[in-house]
């Protein structure tokens, strides 16, 4: 039986540059030139999509609907730019190639999103958890300056940038990057219609392998703690990674004098498992912490 939302494309060709690394540094410096260079990619004529990846080594993809197109992104001054400093900073050598792709055999879908099918949304009794897409970098934006006396004592410190839309931009990139890089997943508790955010988690750290294990951090809105918003959120959360990514053993971690914090963690199951001196530095002081974790193997 035919798929009544696949149309076949026309056979025809696109054109892509690749930029290759070897030994990267995973600096956050480098995410932010990669993450311009694709705004700067898709605002030219021409653009098709843009993937990349940065773990050991570094792949930057962009595609082209014509030679001509892709030749001018090969070279574009600001990919140069970044090779330049990736070879001062971050890696040993690079290789950029250019190539055709024969699209014959490729098919579209114009009633699915598929983008949006790849990340979760989990409906919960009040709202849904979702990783954030650039539709909510409002929501983001809110949350943190709104909320930022409240969430200072237990955050690391910020700098005014950190509190800008355009940072709010690149941590949603980042989000999704990471997600569909397995390197971890950040749901955001929204309410129904999807108009504010009530609580933040970060599963982050993914190890695989014989660990299956995260790291996990949270936050919650003033206006709303206490009411059950971040119990909500944390199980949503934990069953997801758990049922649907394999991860089993989650690791928290919380300062001795949050004790809501330390309650919150209890009641899900966390069990104490040291203390870490000095562990982190919260709010410009170094600080011990209460080590937790979940371990449901």
């Amino acid at each position: 039986m035919p798929n009544p939302f696949a149309s076949l494309v026309s056979h025809h060709q696109m054109f892509g540059v690749t930029l290759r690394t070897s030994t990267v540094a995973d600096d956050v410096m480098l995410r932010v030139l990669l993450d311009k260079l694709e705004q700067l990619a898709r605002e030219r004529e021409g653009f098709i999509d843009c993937q990349w990846v940065l773990a050991e080594t570094c792949e930057f993809s962009c595609y082209w609907h014509s030679q001509e197109s892709a030749d001018g992104w090969m070279n574009h001054p600001m990919l140069r730019r970044v090779v330049s400093i990736g070879n001062q900073c971050w890696f040993e050598s690079y290789h950029i190639s250019a190539f055709t792709v024969d699209r014959q055999d490729s098919h579209c879908f114009p009633h699915v999103d598929v983008a949006s099918m790849r990340f979760p949304k989990i409906e919960t009794p009040r709202g849904q958890l979702v990783v954030l897409g650039l539709e909510h970098v409002s929501l983001l934006h809110d949350y943190v300056n709104r909320f930022k006396a409240h969430l200072a004592p237990w955050e690391p410190e910020r700098t005014d940038d950190y509190y800008s839309e355009e940072t709010c931009r690149l941590r949603i990139r980042e989000m999704r990057r990471d997600f569909l890089n397995d390197r971890g997943v950040v749901l955001c508790l929204l309410d129904k219609a999807g108009t504010r955010m009530f609580a933040y988690s970060n599963f982050s750290r993914f190890h695989r392998g014989i660990s299956q294990s995260c790291e996990l951090g949270y936050s919650v809105a003033a206006d709303v703690e206490g009411q059950g918003y971040m119990n909500e959120c944390l199980v949503a959360g934990i069953h997801y990674v758990t049922a649907e990514l394999n991860i089993d053993r989650i690791e928290a971690c919380y300062l001795p004098r949050n004790q809501r914090s330390g309650a919150v963690l209890s009641r899900l199951g966390f069990e104490k498992e040291g203390l870490a001196k000095n562990y982190l530095k919260i709010n410009g002081v170094w600080e011990d912490h209460v080590l937790t974790a979940l371990v449901l193997r």
